[in-house]
């Protein structure tokens, strides 16, 4: 009876020091220089560095960008395996830092984030100018049509292009062309035709497709009689 209780104390410490251990071979996975509109792929390592089951319960990605993937959730003790995804960089220009949440029954890491980073570069785009970028009209007359010639300028080196136009009833504009190539411009006709009398404030919105900064500005002032 003796031996075995003496062989049950002998035994507790071990039990009671049990446990799974969650070990990456690193949290940090840099990608480097890429263009933007690759997809990256990516890789994090890790190993059951415990003497239980490793159980992985949530692979979280800080956002739509970006997915992740285990083959299993459940790793024996001294078990390798890969938290894999993607990560697409369309839109994004810069340095980027993004984040995966991985929780499992670790008791000393039972959340650990992982980091991916890199450069993005944009080497096609389009960019828009407009010029002016603001009109006063001065004093104007109810009812009379006003012109003025405005230029648009795609300073970038692919095709920029007209998706959208906001602006006051008042105002129109005319495009010669709703798709300027690179490094080329073309000339914007608007009108202001004043429906009532008193102070006219207001802005024109041109929506495009750079990215960058998707809308151009044009502000109009005038005073009606």
């Amino acid at each position: 009876m003796k031996k075995h209780v003496a062989l049950a104390l002998f035994l507790l410490p071990a039990l009671v020091l049990a446990k799974p251990a969650l070990k990456f071979k690193s949290a940090t996975f840099e990608f480097g220089e890429v263009s933007s509109g690759k997809i990256v792929d990516i890789a994090f390592e890790f190993e059951n560095a415990g003497d239980e089951v490793l159980l992985i319960k949530n692979v979280i990605p800080s956002c739509g960008c970006t997915t992740a993937a285990l083959e299993k959730k459940e790793y024996q003790p001294g078990e390798k395996g890969t938290i894999s995804g993607k990560f697409n960089t369309s839109g994004y220009n810069g340095r980027v830092v993004k984040t995966i949440t991985v929780t499992s029954n670790d008791p000393a890491n039972a959340e650990v984030r992982l980091a991916l980073s890199g450069l993005v570069v944009v080497k096609d785009f389009a960019q828009a100018d407009v010029k002016p970028g603001q009109i006063a009209f001065g004093a104007v007359k109810v009812g009379k049509a006003y012109v003025r010639k405005l230029n648009l300028s795609n300073l970038g080196n692919m095709d920029l292009r007209i998706l959208e136009i906001s602006c006051s009833p008042e105002v129109t504009l005319a495009f010669r062309t709703n798709s300027v190539p690179g490094k080329n411009s073309t000339e914007v006709t608007l009108t202001f035709t004043p429906f009532e009398k008193g102070t006219f404030n207001n802005m024109v919105k041109i929506r495009t497709n750079d990215f960058r900064s998707p809308y151009a500005f044009i502000r109009l002032e005038a005073q009606a009689d």
